[in-house]
């Protein structure tokens, strides 16, 4: 029976597109969850308060969803003060992931603390440091699994015993991240390249006693670059790589921001993106000036769709509340590609 569970397992905690490896949420948007890319991002372009959510689906066919991913974070900067463009951005980030209808449910809760240095006097050139801790809560809910051994003539009987009792049903852990970055934001073009270090505590994970095994470290590296094409129009170019346990996941893309000139809306903003080995997803957003809404569908290439319909889509939330800063360059956006 330990096969059994073990395969079941496995399709609750690997999906390729959606896990690096066990409980490793993932989005498509990840622009729009800057604290789960690069815990020194915590603040980046932020002028008081900001706050974003992101709701990640991806299902099988008719099936249930074996994937629901929610994401809810807050920001504050805190500016030095002056003519000092150097500041500090702290955050806060609630994840919930759902996998196979509820059978393996994580819930992850993280403070973040940035410091944002600027290098000049008038901040174009900043290197940014973060550290986040997280209090991670893991449920297995082996009720829900279904075993050779309850299969009778009158079907599934959860009421027979599994004789394959999970040992660690539910799992508490505190772990840590952190990160760094530098960018370059002129007048007409900037540019932004960092790395972050998750799961530096190795924290136990397993759902037996004498299987247990220690999360392997994630690494991720991300890159970007804008310029300014016409009057309004922006092209921003995005880059972003994870690493762990032997396993990889590359991203690259781009979004075209369309300037719209109205009162209300800022620009309409469409791109493709190649997570490569995996799917190609389009990106369809509205930005205003204090608010960005997001879109994107995920069309899987990976050998996972030539036995099931794989579907994923994502949307997301971004706006920003409090005081305004109108002194930024251009692609000062809501967020940063």
């Amino acid at each position: 029976m330990n096969r059994t569970l073990y395969a079941l397992l496995c399709a609750c905690l690997l999906v390729p597109g959606t896990r690096i490896l066990a409980q490793e949420p993932h989005f498509s948007q990840y622009f729009s969850s800057p604290m789960t890319m690069n815990p020194a991002f915590a603040g980046r372009m932020v002028d008081d308060w900001r706050g974003s959510i992101n709701m990640r689906s991806q299902w099988w066919g008719q099936a249930i969803k074996p994937y629901y991913t929610v994401t809810a974070s807050l920001e504050k900067k805190i500016a030095k003060g002056g003519d000092n463009p150097s500041y500090w951005g702290l955050g806060g980030m609630v994840v919930s992931d759902q996998s196979n209808g509820g059978i393996l449910k994580n819930n992850y809760f993280s403070l973040t603390a940035a410091y944002h240095i600027a290098l000049d006097g008038k901040g174009k050139h900043m290197l940014g440091a973060g550290i986040m801790g997280t209090y991670a809560n893991r449920v297995l809910d082996a009720n829900k699994f279904l075993f050779q051994s309850q299969l009778g003539s009158m079907g599934f009987q959860r009421s027979t015993p599994a004789n394959d009792g999970i040992t660690i049903q539910k799992n508490n852990y505190f772990d840590i991240s952190a990160g760094l970055y530098y960018s370059y934001t002129g007048e007409k073009s900037g540019f932004s390249a960092g790395g972050a270090l998750f799961h530096a505590a190795k924290p136990k994970e397993g759902a037996y006693e004498n299987t247990t095994y220690n999360m392997p470290r994630k690494y991720s590296a991300n890159a970007s670059y804008w310029f300014t094409s016409g009057v309004d129009n922006e092209v921003h170019l995005s880059g972003f790589a994870e690493f762990q346990g032997g396993n990889s996941i590359y991203t690259l893309g781009g979004v075209y921001k369309i300037g719209v000139g109205d009162e209300l809306l800022r620009s309409v903003n469409v791109g493709v993106f190649n997570r490569f080995g995996d799917a190609w997803y389009p990106y369809v957003t509205l930005e205003a000036k204090s608010w960005l809404g997001g879109f994107t569908y995920d069309f899987v290439r990976s050998d996972v769709s030539k036995y099931a319909s794989v579907q994923s889509m994502e949307l997301s939330f971004v706006w920003k509340m409090g005081r305004k800063n109108n002194s930024r360059p251009s692609a000062a956006g809501v967020v940063a590609y």
